[in-house]
């Protein structure tokens, strides 16, 4: 009988310990601060994909690879493209699982109108992407964090204040680390933003 109630008493100690533990856990909230990331274009490419596949059921005189090279060179030197200037990919071609012949074609400028001259290229059996490469100084960097913690902060009080209460320091923060980074496509439409997530407490 003793040993029940030592054990029944161990038990209840725990339980009670567990429950002061419980009361004493800080009150958090959680929140995300956003703000556009200011990004400035330093190079254009020209992604330039030609393949048979596109070709070989229309009506043209086109009938290999070759022509279909030379008849895509001729358009671009009449708008004084140089031609010379191409980077050639043909193995990433074939990792692509296209059935004809064909070759992937690279071309790479500081010049935007350059880029834009390339693209009005308009010829069956090639097709084009606009690809940039961009940039975000360290000083952008710092403003949008400034934002996005701003931003934050005022997310947290309007959470905090509809339950009566107010925002304490904070517990945790992250962000999404921004890395300029390679070729991407570009849209735009598409605005990147600088993120941070923080752990506030709650008073």
């Amino acid at each position: 009988m003793k040993k029940i109630t030592l054990i029944s008493l161990f038990i209840l100690f725990a339980f009670t310990s567990l429950q002061a533990q419980t009361d004493k856990k800080e009150k958090t909230v959680t929140v995300t601060g956003s703000a556009l990331l200011q990004k400035t274009i330093t190079n254009y490419r020209i992604k330039a994909t030609l393949s048979m596949d596109q070709v070989y059921y229309a009506d043209t005189r086109i009938e290999n690879l070759a022509q279909l090279k030379k008849q895509y060179f001729d358009e671009l030197k009449q708008i004084d493209i140089d031609t010379s200037k191409f980077e050639e990919k043909e193995l990433e071609y074939f990792s692509l699982g296209y059935q004809r012949d064909g070759t992937i074609l690279y071309y790479t400028t500081d010049s935007k109108e350059v880029a834009m001259k390339l693209m009005q290229a308009n010829l069956l059996g090639v097709q084009l992407q606009f690809q940039v490469k961009q940039h975000v100084s360290k000083e952008k960097i710092k403003s949008a964090l400034d934002i996005a913690l701003k931003d934050a902060k005022e997310n947290a009080d309007t959470l905090c204040n509809a339950i009566d209460t107010s925002v304490g320091e904070i517990i945790s923060i992250s962000s999404n680390q921004y890395n300029n980074e390679d070729w991407v496509s570009y849209y735009t439409d598409y605005q990147e933003q600088y993120t941070v997530s923080i752990v506030y407490k709650m008073n």
